[in-house]
């Protein structure tokens, strides 16, 4: 596993070795993967973001021959901690457009070079998927249920254009739409517009690549809910992980915060 922030590499890791995975190996991102890992895991080894041939060559030391990517990398990295060796300046420099899909698929080409194979991020995780339907005990009213259709339009486009996967709406009208400061902060302006009352919609891209950057949904994110005064948070079923499930879903329970599956299949 490649590792970054938060509790997501942590759950990977002990799914994983329910499922049967006698031996884990960990590669972490420096200053974004948790030292802990090392409780749970076989082996943990470090890099620094952007040191894609390092990265390879130690899962390869490890005969490793396939690969998940868990948790984030915090966005600034991108511009002021980058740490390119040369095979990412090559691998970047062959990029026409630049963004996380690019990106992230160039970078699985370059381990499916080295035989190296990129499962799926939710592979050990599908208990923790959302289903459709009402998720909690609180049932969304008629008039949120209407935001909710109207904000999964709007989550639809903006994904697509690769904007952001979140909007946060209320009575017909956008508030905020998530970009480069992540979900969080844009519930969190978003639910301030709105002066309380106010839905949130978050989707997965269309043909979102299931092996990077799926939607997940945790106790941090519970915590931007209460501060924005949200009281509805939808999320796309079957593509959107609830980190912590049960304390997820207890806490929004208890700050009666309704959460819903949505399916777009239809």
């Amino acid at each position: 596993m490649l590792a970054g922030r938060g509790i997501y590499p942590f759950l990977t890791v002990k799914s994983a070795k329910k499922c049967g995975i006698q031996q884990v190996c960990v590669v972490g991102i420096e200053g974004d993967a948790d030292p802990e890992l090392s409780t749970f895991a076989d082996h943990l080894d470090w890099v620094y973001a952007g040191q894609l041939n390092k990265a390879i060559t130690l899962f390869k030391k490890r005969d490793i021959e396939h690969v998940i990517f868990a948790g984030q990398v915090k966005p600034g990295r991108l511009f002021k901690d980058l740490k390119p060796d040369f095979r990412t300046v090559k691998l970047l420099g062959k990029l026409k457009l630049k963004n996380a899909e690019s990106i992230f698929s160039a970078i699985a080409n370059e381990f499916l070079k080295d035989n190296i194979t990129i499962l799926p991020a939710t592979v050990f995780l599908d208990d923790y998927l959302a289903q459709s339907g009402k998720i909690g005990k609180i049932k969304p009213s008629k008039k949120q249920y209407d935001d909710i259709v109207f904000g999964t339009r709007i989550a639809t486009q903006i994904s697509r254009l690769d904007i952001g996967q979140t909007v946060i709406v209320k009575n017909g009208t956008v508030l905020a739409v998530e970009g480069f400061e992540g979900t969080n902060k844009a519930i969190i302006r978003g639910g301030q517009l709105a002066g309380g009352d106010a839905v949130v919609v978050k989707l997965a891209k269309p043909d979102q690549d299931m092996r990077f950057d799926v939607p997940c949904i945790g106790l941090k994110t519970i915590d931007a809910l209460i501060e924005g005064k949200v009281s509805v948070l939808a999320v796309q079923s079957e593509k959107t992980l609830i980190l912590e499930k049960e304390r997820v879903i207890n806490a929004l329970n208890k700050k009666k915060i309704s959460i819903l599956g949505i399916s777009l299949e239809s």
